[in-house]
């Protein structure tokens, strides 16, 4: 809800309510109820009393109806815990950079970590560049896919929706040139990639087929995929799935979004 004057009248509200709490305590026990319940915050379950840590339970139920705290924010902590110095962070289908931005901080502790960004929507690299920049993120303003070839893409209600056209579309696309990953000036390192390219998952890991020969790959995240293939595929390379928002293993199922994939031989992991 928004009316003129809701800023003002929300930083008064928060004046008052911080020098006088004694009011603040009435009001709370007035109108938020005591209840003892389950929530889950950047993929941690909690267990609080809804009034006693209303921030907690205000913040959890703000995040359900909003995708970027709801699944992003856990998946980008999760990163951040096997992103390792010196390793190489490939952001495929990086729209304007929230997870390069946020992790390419790390080379001010490890500057030997490299990050790269792809972005095939022009409009969108634009902004991107100047997410990234001064993060030493090297920006690409191409496709990834099986082939170095040019693909139709159209657009969506955003800028996250960009994708590859639908065969025989010819209204409303634009050609963008496509890389295959293997093919790319990769710096040394190990790879973590991020892949939230639109249904054209399988492509893009295929175009990596000499990065998997190499075992090159150590972490891949997918936001989603079209191809019901990919979980054993992905077995197949060597990988152990995970849920990207929990970290709980995935040795029989694979959620359809936010999936994790950590190579065997990277990582000490449970049998």
């Amino acid at each position: 809800m928004s009316f003129p004057g809701k800023r003002f009248f929300g930083h008064w509200f928060w004046v008052v309510m911080f020098r006088y709490p004694k009011l603040r305590m009435f009001l709370t026990r007035l109108f938020v109820p005591s209840r003892e319940i389950d929530i889950q915050i950047f993929g941690a379950p909690l267990h609080i009393n809804t009034r006693d840590e209303i921030g907690l339970w205000r913040a959890a139920r703000s995040a359900e109806g909003n995708i970027i705290f709801r699944h992003e924010a856990a998946t980008l902590l999760n990163l951040a815990l096997v992103l390792q110095p010196g390793d190489v962070f490939i952001d495929i289908g990086a729209n304007v950079g929230l997870f390069s931005s946020v992790l390419a901080r790390s080379r001010y502790l490890f500057p030997a970590s490299k990050f790269i960004a792809i972005e095939a929507n022009p409009g969108t690299a634009a902004r991107l560049r100047q997410s990234v920049a001064g993060f030493d993120v090297e920006v690409l303003n191409i496709g990834a896919s099986d082939n170095a070839t040019e693909l139709a893409f159209t657009s969506g209600v955003t800028s996250g929706v960009f994708k590859v056209a639908p065969a025989g579309q010819r209204g409303g696309v634009i050609n963008i040139e496509c890389e295959r990953l293997d093919a790319l000036p990769l710096p040394l390192g190990d790879l973590v990639l991020k892949i939230d390219v639109e249904e054209h998952e399988l492509p893009v890991l295929n175009g990596a087929a000499r990065l998997f020969d190499q075992e090159r790959i150590k972490v891949i995240y997918l936001d989603g995929y079209g191809n019901k293939s990919i979980p054993d595929l992905l077995r197949s390379r060597g990988f152990a799935l995970f849920n990207g928002q929990t970290l709980e293993p995935c040795p029989t199922t694979a959620p359809d979004f936010s999936l994790l994939a950590v190579h065997r031989t990277r990582i000490p992991l449970k049998s």
